[in-house]
């Protein structure tokens, strides 16, 4: 067994203990019993440092079918990050020729082989984790770009690009999503294709 081989199905394993715990600890808890000599419960506090990933820019206006960027950015809030899993959405049928490629947050991440671009649903599982498994990273920047191609016409002359709900980011804690906001973009066409009819 090459080292290479060996290596990747480490980096599964590792992935698969993550996602493990991540399911075991995004169970549903059941509601506290409120006192009721207390009228009044305490509310709970709010957890300071959360992190976000968003799609920048946002509205990104692009021309004709000229291939475009975008960048997936993410804002740590001050967790320690160890590996991002994205999750995206689009409409197939205004978008083609969708790519993703590693941005500069994490340094020489491995992109795990998981999920990929699925052009017929218009939807992208990509995930990288650093090539140490004692690197974590804070802080903002830029976890991957995508590159697309739109097919936009004038009847429809812009579409959304969603980051799901199931996009995580793994904190210090093992199995531990830190992930409390994601924000999309809006494509807009500015030289959209008009047909005419001869009379």
């Amino acid at each position: 067994m090459s080292r290479k081989t060996l290596g990747l199905i480490i980096v599964l394993l590792i992935l698969t203990i993550i996602l493990v715990m991540v399911a075991i600890l995004t169970k549903p808890q059941k509601p506290q019993q409120i006192s009721t000599t207390d009228p009044t419960p305490t509310p709970t506090p709010l957890v300071p440092g959360r992190t976000s990933l968003s799609l920048t820019p946002n509205p990104l206006s692009v021309s004709g079918s000229t291939s475009s960027t975008l960048d997936i950015a993410i804002d740590t809030g001050g967790n320690e990050v160890r590996s991002v899993q994205l999750e995206i959405a689009y409409d197939p049928k205004a978008i083609t020729n969708v790519t993703l490629k590693p941005g500069t947050f994490f340094t020489n991440p491995s992109v795990l082989p998981i999920g990929g671009v699925n052009p017929n649903s218009g939807r992208v599982t990509y995930a990288l984790v650093p090539n140490s498994s004692n690197e974590s990273r804070s802080g903002t920047g830029i976890v991957a770009t995508m590159t697309f191609t739109p097919l936009l016409t004038s009847t429809n002359p812009k579409t959304e690009i969603s980051l799901l709900e199931k996009s995580l980011v793994s904190g210090e804690a093992r199995g531990q999503n830190v992930l409390i906001k994601t924000t999309g973009t809006t494509i807009i066409l500015k030289n959209p294709t008009v047909t005419t009819t001869s009379q």
